[in-house]
């Protein structure tokens, strides 16, 4: 096996672990039962929906000429579902002030 492989597995293991988690913490609200079918499956859904959006969002960034990944390319993915779309625009709000409040602080510094 390989490094890539061997954090590939790694990887694919936290998220089972995680959404195990979240599934035994929302079980008893649901009033549902949680199998572990049901976990494998989920988790398996989830790895693929995040490989898949890695994918489009080192696409959008390639198209636009950068190397690196932005929000705006976050919100791009995120288009078709406004209310995704929403709480991302909010999200990058919140930090863009929280970064500008940082940058501020240290000029007060100097």
């Amino acid at each position: 096996m390989t490094d890539n492989d061997d954090g590939r597995e790694r990887l694919k293991a936290a998220v089972w672990y995680t959404v195990g988690e979240i599934c035994e913490s929302q079980k008893a609200d649901l009033n549902v039962v949680i199998t572990p079918q049901l976990i494998a499956s989920l988790s398996e859904l989830v790895f693929a929906q995040a490989e898949t959006l890695g994918k489009d969002l080192e696409i959008f960034a390639k198209h636009a000429k950068r190397s690196t990944v932005s929000v705006d390319d976050v919100k791009l993915a995120a288009r078709r579902n406004a209310s995704l779309h929403g709480i991302i625009e909010k999200e990058a709000e919140r930090l863009a002030k929280r970064s500008k409040d940082a940058r501020d602080a240290k000029k007060k510094k100097t």
